[in-house]
């Protein structure tokens, strides 16, 4: 009896670990902290581009912030064709791309 429950606990712990080492998207610490830097530092920028304080970029704004990157894909991370970027818009794409 004894032997069975320690074969069932010893199950479990590998298991679990196995279960916990498989799950997807799940970067690693640094990673995931090099991720939430670029995240503070692109809303730094985003927040001291948006001159007008209306919370989105114009494609002059990102011009004249030397955010190329932006301005390169503005058309892309502009979702919902307004002429204009939310930074919920820039996210959603950032997002994308890293859980793919």
């Amino acid at each position: 009896m004894q032997f069975i429950l320690a074969c069932m606990a010893i199950g479990t712990v590998f298991g679990a670990g196995l279960a916990i080492a498989t799950e997807p998207n799940q970067q690693p610490a640094a990673e995931q902290s090099k991720s939430l830097r670029h995240l503070a530092r692109f809303n730094e920028k985003f927040k001291a581009a948006d001159k007008d304080g209306d919370g989105a970029l114009s494609r002059a704004e990102a011009e004249n912030a030397n955010m190329d990157r932006v301005v390169t894909h503005f058309d892309k991370l502009d979702l919902n064709g307004d002429g204009k970027l939310t930074a919920e818009e820039v996210r959603a794409l950032l997002r994308s791309r890293l859980s793919s």
